[in-house]
């Protein structure tokens, strides 16, 4: 009967999962607090009850070369500094976890992604799934509610929009005094190197 009780409960759970799925912010949404004015722009505001963060920047390369980066998770703890593990764990789900200095514990998330078009622009975007073979670690905090967006804007041939959204919820020991210091230095620090990234590749 206890068993009974337990998978039932676990159903429950999965189920809410599938079914509670987290709404990305739009392109088009405004009033965003603003983090940083100058280049990336960095934002935040509450959407959907989640404090959700944006930043974006002009790449001058095409829409390919860019997505050549974004749509590789798997090298995502080569491409960007603070993540140290991206291991791709099935089809299209994906395990990450990014480093936190000092006395932080670790943030890690299991995701699943998808890609689509829009016209000329290319979406790629991931929700938190639970997965039995990555359990939650002791000596990391599991970002339950992970999720957001790349987003690659068509301008011109060799322009493109690149802008990146995420939930900033952070969980655990963060402190909620430093959560718009963390937001703006992730904003500017995944754009710069994605950018850096890309120029080193393609100059």
């Amino acid at each position: 009967m206890q068993m009974i009780k337990i998978k039932f409960f676990l159903y429950i759970i999965l189920f809410s999962f599938i079914f509670s799925e987290i709404k990305i912010p739009p392109l088009d949404l405004n009033n965003w607090n603003i983090l940083n004015k100058s280049r990336p722009w960095v934002g935040y505001q509450n959407y959907d009850n989640l404090p959700w963060c944006r930043t974006t920047d002009i790449f001058p390369y095409s829409i390919e070369k860019i997505e050549s980066y974004i749509g590789n998770f798997e090298t995502y703890s080569s491409t960007f500094s603070r993540m140290i593990a991206s291991d791709l764990i099935d089809t299209n789900i994906v395990y990450l976890r990014v480093d936190y200095p000092l006395f932080l514990s670790d943030r890690d998330y299991l995701v699943e992604y998808k890609s689509f078009k829009d016209g000329q622009n290319v979406f790629y975007q991931w929700r938190a799934v639970i997965h039995k073979t990555i359990p939650e670690y002791n000596n990391a905090v599991r970002l339950v509610n992970a999720a957001g967006e790349w987003a690659l804007i068509y301008i011109t041939a060799d322009s493109t929009k690149v802008s990146y959204s995420w939930n900033g919820e952070l969980l655990g020991d963060f402190p909620n005094f430093s959560l718009n210091t963390a937001w703006e230095t992730g904003g500017t620090e995944i754009i710069n190197e994605l950018r850096h990234a890309v120029e080193n590749n393609y100059k």
